[in-house]
């Protein structure tokens, strides 16, 4: 056996030295953790109070895209709906389906390119209230936006770390005064834009601690007067903003981690608030939909049955106007999953 040698440098009095040292730095440890968490709202998922909610979530289908004449789902990432109920849903043919509420075929435009109407590799999508569909270029650093029809209007950002400028647009939103919002995900921020694309201001920092640190931003939710909720998918939570874009409440603990139960999520990549103030989230690395209350208590769960544990999905998910559907985009499974919100308590659905 090989002897031990005293540590170079060391003093006689070593061990007692380093104990003091441990301790000394284990209380400021303690100390800094503190101020973390009091200098935040502190949130994780705690359950909805007992027999205040009972609603659950049913499968009502799958869509497959069979009736779309470009073809199958394949690859569906971003979807959304608009204000009369369509569907609109991106996907990895590099186009926009347009789908009536029961999945049937309105509309698709858009093809391989960098035109015009063309696109590389959209992610997102999103409506605003007069009907105008965004789409979010993750490969382009670009957003165009179109008529409901797919009449291209304009686009705006470009790549670069400016404002107005990209890297990987990953998420939108339209709030009720027509602002668009995307997640710049290589940024770790949201940035702000007029309806025709002009830059209005940023929201959000990189980071993995403290309140309005972002660690990937994936999907947003924009209420009508403009306050945030985002799938902060790296943080692995969910980050909410007032409408100046200041950071309202967040997951607070001391370091980001992934979490597979009801207390926490796995990488969520969508977001999105139904009209009586539910919250549904894609929790994109648990295979899951999960329902949250108005205050942000889990309510229930719903995961796919045979996901594909090698690939993150769902990725975005979007709800019906009255809140009875909700959508979730199945990349893994090149299919719509059609999700109906009922209330066992009432022995009806929503």
């Amino acid at each position: 056996m090989m002897k031990k040698e005293k540590p170079v440098g060391t003093a006689p009095g070593y061990t007692r030295v380093a104990r003091i040292f441990v301790g000394a730095f284990v209380l400021l440890a303690i100390a800094i953790a503190g101020a973390l968490f009091m200098g935040s709202t502190p949130w994780k998922i705690p359950h909805a109070a007992s027999g205040s909610v009972s609603h659950r979530y049913e499968l009502a289908g799958y869509w497959d895209g069979a009736e779309v004449p470009g073809g199958n789902f394949d690859r569906p990432n971003g979807i959304a709906v608009a204000p009369d109920g369509d569907v609109y849903v991106v996907d990895a043919r590099k186009r926009v389906i347009r789908l009536d509420a029961s999945g049937g075929f309105r509309a698709e435009w858009g093809r391989d390119g960098s035109g015009p109407g063309e696109f590389s590799n959209p992610v997102d999508v999103a409506v605003a209230p007069d009907g105008s569909v965004f789409v979010s270029d993750y490969d382009q650093d670009r957003v165009q936006k179109f008529t409901k029809d797919g009449r291209y209007l304009l686009q705006f950002g470009r790549p670069g770390d400016g404002p107005g400028e990209f890297d990987a647009p990953a998420g939108l939103a339209v709030d009720g005064a027509g602002s668009v919002y995307v997640a710049d995900f290589y940024h770790h921020r949201i940035q702000k834009f007029s309806g025709e694309g002009v830059f209005q201001t940023m929201i959000g920092h990189p980071g993995q601690r403290g309140d309005g640190a972002l660690n990937y931003p994936t999907g947003i939710h924009a209420a009508d007067d403009g306050r945030l909720i985002v799938a902060d998918a790296y943080n692995y939570q969910l980050q909410w903003f007032d409408a100046n874009g200041r950071p309202a409440r967040r997951a607070a603990h001391l370091w980001p981690r992934p979490a597979t139960s009801a207390t926490g999520f796995n990488v969520p990549t969508g977001v999105t608030v139904g009209p009586a103030g539910f919250i549904h989230v894609a929790d994109s690395g648990n295979h899951r939909v999960v329902l949250l209350s108005q205050q942000g208590g889990y309510v229930a769960e719903w995961k796919i049955p045979d996901a594909d544990p090698a690939i993150h999905s769902p990725g975005k998910i979007a709800v019906s106007p009255d809140g009875h559907q909700v959508y979730a985009a199945d990349y893994a499974g090149n299919r719509i999953i059609v999700l109906r919100l009922t209330d066992p308590a009432s022995g009806r659905g929503r």
